[in-house]
């Protein structure tokens, strides 16, 4: 629970609140209206995480179905819509943070890197994208290695998490936030924020008969309802669509299109052979008869005695249909979501120039960019919380400062360096500005970058040194005596190569 984040000492517990929302009121508020929203919102997240991972509907199957059959049937989904969400997850990642007149800002950084928001950002990107929301809850609370005092930043599916607003459109802050963590027998602990206090529940049913914990309400510490909300897409009408609701439709095809060929693949893709005009021997003993057509192998040669009888085939059911409805199928689903088809199609790569790879990928960019501009916001609001939680005021003033994100590009380290270049010698681009850019270089490569350009000799003998793989004077394991280690000084007879 939450209410460990702040000491005891600090938790103050009052009958009536200072907005006068009193416990029983906070009870009646749950139980009667936030709840029963909360749980029709559950059932439509519950399928899209079906259809997000590996538990789809299955494909549709003949009621009186074999057990090979259902077998069959289980086999044909594939989680194309997981891979929907992948496609755009692996393009955000935020690598910085920059205020007013700054780079970086110290402070709301410090807090991403102490919450360890370098790797766990990707987790509340994929819950926005597959559901279409996302939360994070920031509170104050403690480092766990020293003590200090510090934001805590968890994110919080929106299955187990929900925001409520007065305009839910525009709002930046929400009135209440609704935690629902699932407990041993199908209970439930519920937590209720608003912008002071923390309201503790539980429900023994999960999410019916809401009744009050014997714990009371306590101040959060925030200085306000402490949830932010990541949008997917959220419109003026409040509506924020995933990457998974508004395609599950074409995916059932795919997945039905893989049924119906696996079925036929199994049935009736073979050559049967057909025979007439064989008679019947009456008193052949039924078991003779069932061994001897077990002995029937696809190299078997077929001979009568008879003139009358004849051999025929029944041909096997081509296959070719079934797969090209299932590329159609997945093309239709690379044109909805704006993946690019060889993404999901990697025969469609055969022959493609690097410009039209480009122009393939050119509409995931724009989505990624749109996203981008979405959780960047997001992830500001979040810290500029977090500033306000440590009584940072200027960092929770800042609404110009942005997040960086890194550049997942495919370009080659060459063609960065020639564009970069370029950029720097004929456009007179701050080289500084452009080292952001250089593929693979994280925001603590251009800081100690910066720091080295700054030592003496300047920009030029960093350029200089770094070309011979050298560490310039004073770096951490240079000698005293030898500025340059590696690096044979002028008159020492050498080639440079120490």
């Amino acid at each position: 629970m939450y209410n460990a984040l702040v000491p005891e000492s600090e938790l103050e517990q009052v009958p009536e609140l200072s907005d006068g929302l009193t416990p029983d009121d906070a009870l009646a508020l749950v139980s009667n209206d936030l709840v029963p929203k909360y749980l029709v919102e559950r059932r439509r997240l519950d399928r899209i995480d079906r259809w997000a991972r590996w538990d789809h509907d299955l494909a549709h199957r003949p009621r009186q179905a074999t057990a090979e059959y259902r077998e069959l049937i289980k086999m044909a989904p594939t989680p194309w819509l997981g891979l929907v969400v992948t496609e755009i997850a692996q393009g955000l990642f935020v690598e910085g943070y920059r205020g007013r007149g700054q780079n970086d800002e110290a402070g709301p950084w410090a807090y991403w890197q102490a919450n360890r928001m370098d790797g766990r950002q990707s987790a509340i990107h994929r819950g926005a994208l597959t559901y279409g929301t996302a939360y994070a809850l920031v509170l104050p609370g403690a480092d766990p290695l020293t003590g200090a005092k510090m934001p805590v930043v968890k994110g919080v599916s929106p299955r187990r998490g929900m925001a409520f607003y007065d305009d839910p459109a525009t709002d930046e802050w929400p009135t209440y936030f609704l935690r629902v963590e699932p407990q041993a027998g199908a209970k439930w602990s519920i937590m209720l924020y608003d912008d002071e206090w923390v309201y503790p529940f539980f429900s023994s049913v999960g999410g019916s008969g809401v009744k009050a914990s014997a714990e009371a309400p306590y101040r959060h510490g925030a200085p306000i309802c402490p949830a932010i909300r990541y949008n997917n897409l959220l419109d003026l009408e409040a509506r924020a669509d995933g990457e998974v609701e508004p395609y599950i439709d074409v995916a059932a095809r795919i997945n039905q299109t893989v049924a119906d060929r696996l079925i036929v693949q199994r049935f009736a893709s073979w050559v049967t052979r057909t025979v007439t005009g064989l008679t019947k021997d009456d008193d052949a003993d039924p078991e003779d008869v069932r061994a001897k057509k077990l002995l029937l192998a696809v190299d078997s040669l077929l001979v009568a005695e008879n003139p009358d009888v004849k051999f025929g085939t029944l041909q096997a059911t081509s296959l070719d249909g079934f797969i090209l409805a299932r590329d159609a199928d997945i093309q239709d689903l690379a044109a909805v979501t704006q993946i690019p088809p060889y993404a999901l199609l990697m025969n469609k790569m055969a022959n493609l120039s690097a410009d039209a790879l480009a122009a393939a990928a050119s509409g995931l960019a724009n989505k990624i960019g749109e996203r981008q501009h979405s959780f960047g916001e997001s992830h500001e609001q979040m810290l500029r919380l977090c500033a306000a939680i440590m009584d940072d005021e200027q960092g929770a003033r800042d609404t110009s400062a942005q997040v960086h994100w890194k550049d997942m590009g495919s370009r080659s380290l060459a063609q960065a360096a020639d564009a970069l270049g370029k950029m720097a010698q004929m456009l007179g681009v701050p080289v500084e500005m452009l080292w952001e850019q250089i593929p693979g270089w994280t925001e603590q490569d251009v800081e100690r970058a910066k720091a080295l350009a700054q030592q003496e000799g300047g920009m030029a003998a960093l350029i200089q040194h770094l070309s011979m793989g050298a560490a310039p004077a004073g770096a951490p394991g240079a000698p005293a005596d030898q500025p340059y280690p590696g690096v044979r000084t002028p008159g020492d007879g050498g080639n440079g190569a120490g």
